[in-house]
């Protein structure tokens, strides 16, 4: 799909997710790579690493319908991140994928992927704050159309960019890189050191000081910022 064509949407008043739901019309036939579900709430939201996204209104849900592709992970945190800077919202992006504005966070992304298509799940923040460490877009003196929110994040994961401009704008928008970080990785292992980079394929360097390790998953926290 060119990025100026316009996409087929789904909407829901309420979905069990907005990923599941991706899926099912996947899976009969009603929906395509292209396609977008977008739901008012969802009342079995999922994150990363299975926990319970909390979704009522005065949220963006939306699950795109894409190519998968090496860097989709990167590419998804970026093209919502330039959509709600085109609003005038201060917004980077903590290792993966967490939406932050600060040390609060904004949204999330989730991205599950069968063969060669993938959905991109991505949950915003717009009038209210479910958890009371986040922040909304409302808050912030952002007013936004949900719909054409969607369509201006559809519109930047759809754009033809190379991998080398994809991964620059994505680090020049990091809130982790130069950050000390504990990284879960699995259950009693974990990573601590400082982020110094980010590679290729959008995996994360820490520097241990024992060397450096290269995470492509895992719970980031970063250290307390001190003035």
């Amino acid at each position: 799909m060119l990025r100026d064509e316009q996409p087929i949407v789904h909407s829901f008043d309420s979905v069990s997710s907005t990923q599941r739901a991706a899926r099912d019309l996947l899976e009969s036939g009603r929906a395509r790579v292209g396609h977008i579900v977008v739901a008012d709430q969802q009342t079995a939201g999922r994150g990363r690493l299975e926990r319970v996204w909390t979704s009522p209104s005065g949220g963006l849900y939306a699950t795109f319908i894409v190519p998968n592709d090496r860097l989709l992970a990167v590419r998804a945190g970026l093209a919502a991140t330039r959509a709600l800077e085109a609003l005038g919202a201060a917004v980077r992006l903590k290792w993966p994928n967490d939406l932050v504005v600060g040390e609060r966070k904004l949204g999330g992304i989730l991205i599950e992927a069968d063969a060669d298509v993938a959905r991109v799940g991505i949950g915003i923040n717009l009038t209210t704050s479910p958890l009371g460490d986040a922040t909304n877009l409302l808050d912030l003196g952002v007013r936004v159309d949900r719909d054409a929110l969607v369509r201006a994040i559809h519109s930047e994961l759809v754009a033809q960019e190379s991998e080398a401009g994809i991964l620059e704008s994505y680090r020049a928008r990091s809130a982790t890189l130069g950050r000390r970080v504990r990284i879960d990785v699995t259950a009693g292992r974990t990573i601590n050191g400082q982020a110094i980079g980010i590679d290729a394929l959008g995996r994360l360097l820490i520097e241990t000081g024992d060397g450096v390790e290269v995470v492509s998953c895992g719970d980031c926290l970063h250290a307390p910022v001190i003035d």
